[in-house]
């Protein structure tokens, strides 16, 4: 028991000697974060830039993790958040140290340092699939007032400026840029759709847009648009039927994780020896790398199988 109190008083010591250190060197998220940037995207030669625009060098993992979290951001419009989870990942490699250091399991420590370094892009997933999801649903609205003044009046710019103010954000920022664009910067129309095909990550609205440029040479095939925008509806409508059934298999994964965590805390308090063989003996640090490796994969694959549907073509 004096070992484990012992553990727990090295433990915050750490943490107060790492916030101490933090404070005397002033780093920042945004200091932070430009240090990281650096490393990942140091200057290269202009040979080594022309052999990667030619695909002949490929960036490493490492880089387009960075660059997935960067565009992920951009489409999110959450640029400004971007220090934060640096310094919370650089947080997390630190925690997962310590918390190694605390069980005394270098495999621990490595795991837990993953977890801590992985947590930031997971969370950057979760925010892109929220952020895509809202979008669906003002798509959903957007295009069908679009669509039925577009078939009334036969007239797209005519149609987005009689719509636009019923449109919610951010779906209402693509479309006013492309009322600027149709009516201050070029009178080309098909141009125009193209910039803003370009300004939603949607495949429903890419056929959308693929379809009214169609319509600027033929104005019968405006007529096919109802249809593509009343595919955002049916999605929608098959999602909500599913959300139940997606959600179970996510309730009963982390009732189950949480009953096997739940054993550390009672293993604890019915027997210390047996908690110092499962902390201290190197079989209990490979049981222990064993249970997290296993919760780590069942969240993944929960995760992954239960998203909701998507529509492709």
């Amino acid at each position: 028991m004096g070992g484990i109190k012992m553990r727990i008083f090295y433990f915050l010591a750490a943490v107060l000697v790492s916030a101490a250190i933090v404070i005397l060197l002033g780093l920042t998220p945004d200091r932070i974060s430009a240090d990281i940037m650096s490393l990942m995207h140091r200057d290269r030669s202009l040979k080594y830039k022309v052999d990667l625009a030619q695909g002949k060098v490929r960036k490493s993992r490492m880089q387009k993790l960075f660059d997935n979290i960067v565009h992920a951001l951009a489409a999110t419009h959450s640029e400004s958040k971007f220090a934060l989870l640096m310094t919370a990942a650089v947080i997390g490699v630190c925690g997962g140290f310590l918390i190694g250091a605390l069980t005394s399991n270098v495999l621990v420590a490595v795991i837990a340092t993953a977890i801590g370094c992985v947590t930031p892009y997971i969370y950057v997933k979760l925010l892109l699939t929220n952020y895509k999801k809202r979008i669906s649903e003002e798509l959903e609205t957007a295009l069908s007032i679009i669509t039925t003044n577009y078939i009334s009046n036969g007239d797209i710019i005519y149609a987005v400026e009689q719509s636009v103010e019923h449109i919610n954000p951010p779906v209402q920022y693509a479309f006013k840029k492309f009322l600027g664009m149709s009516k201050l910067v070029s009178s080309n129309v098909k141009m125009a759709i193209e910039q803003l095909k370009d300004e939603i990550d949607n495949e429903i609205f890419h056929e959308w847009c693929d379809t009214l440029i169609e319509c600027q040479d033929n104005s019968t095939q405006k007529f096919s648009l109802q249809p593509l925008a009343a595919r955002l509806s049916d999605i929608r409508i098959v999602n909500a039927e599913l959300k139940n059934m997606l959600m179970q298999p996510r309730k009963e994964c982390f009732t189950m994780i949480g009953l096997v965590l739940a054993n550390y805390p009672l293993i604890f308090f019915l027997n210390a020896d047996w908690f110092s063989v499962l902390t201290d003996t190197f079989l209990g640090q490979v049981v222990n790398c064993v249970v997290a490796i296993t919760v780590i994969i069942v969240v993944a694959l929960t995760y992954k199988y239960t998203q909701p549907i998507e529509y492709k073509r």
